[in-house]
């Protein structure tokens, strides 16, 4: 169980370092229902997340329990690792280039009045349709399921893996309840660097990523 938990975790490393689901909760806490949109965002994250990462170790599970289909599963984490480096490649070539051209995408603009119940859908949303998010989280549970770990095992290393991922999310709501307004000026702060940064970031944790995936496949295989 530790053994598979040490494979997942890089990916989980990834997953909290993602920019769209920490900048969209900073967000989210400098509006006027700060708290409780907050907490409400969190609840959103932490199901989006495991949701994804349950569902696929199943599958793989079920998968990996049929000997003759052992190669697939191995074949799978080298797709999911070549589409984590094309992705890369892709944010690369995209990363802004001069402080004036790291805006947020316009939709963001919304997220500052959004409800508790708004607030939990957005983060849900960021959980399982970003292709990146949805591509790690993919890849952590093919390995997790791949595993050939118990049930309750398994459920516990995705549990870990959740926690992990979501540390971005659970380290900022935990302070604004604690802290209250203390906390909004660093907060913000933390926005405007991983706006200005996070792609470069980002592009050199996927490659990292995919190449561990694409070996561990092969060496499978």
């Amino acid at each position: 169980m530790i053994e598979a938990f040490g494979a997942v975790l890089p990916v989980a490393v990834a997953v909290a370092l993602s920019p769209f689901p920490i900048i969209a909760v900073v967000l989210v806490l400098l509006s006027p229902s700060g708290r409780w949109a907050g907490l409400a965002f969190l609840a959103g994250r932490v199901v989006g997340v495991a949701v994804i990462v349950l569902a696929v170790s199943a599958i793989s599970d079920l998968i990996e329990r049929s000997e003759e289909a052992s190669p697939l599963v191995a074949l799978l984490r080298v797709i999911v690792g070549i589409a984590l480096l094309v992705l890369a490649l892709w944010k690369w070539r995209g990363r802004p280039r001069t402080d004036a051209d790291a805006a947020l995408p316009g939709w963001m603009g919304a997220i500052e009045g959004s409800s508790p119940a708004g607030a939990a859908r957005l983060a849900f949303l960021l959980s399982v349709a970003n292709p990146k998010e949805l591509l790690l989280g993919v890849g952590a549970g093919i390995t997790i399921g791949s595993s050939g770990l118990p049930l309750v095992a398994t459920v516990t290393v995705a549990a870990w893996y959740t926690m992990v991922a979501c540390l971005s999310v659970i380290v900022p709501v935990v302070l604004i309840v604690v802290s209250g307004d203390r906390m909004r000026g660093r907060l913000d702060e933390a926005r405007g660097f991983l706006v200005r940064h996070n792609t470069a970031i980002m592009s050199v944790v996927l490659i990292v990523i995919g190449a561990a995936l694409i070996g561990g496949g092969l060496a499978d295989l």
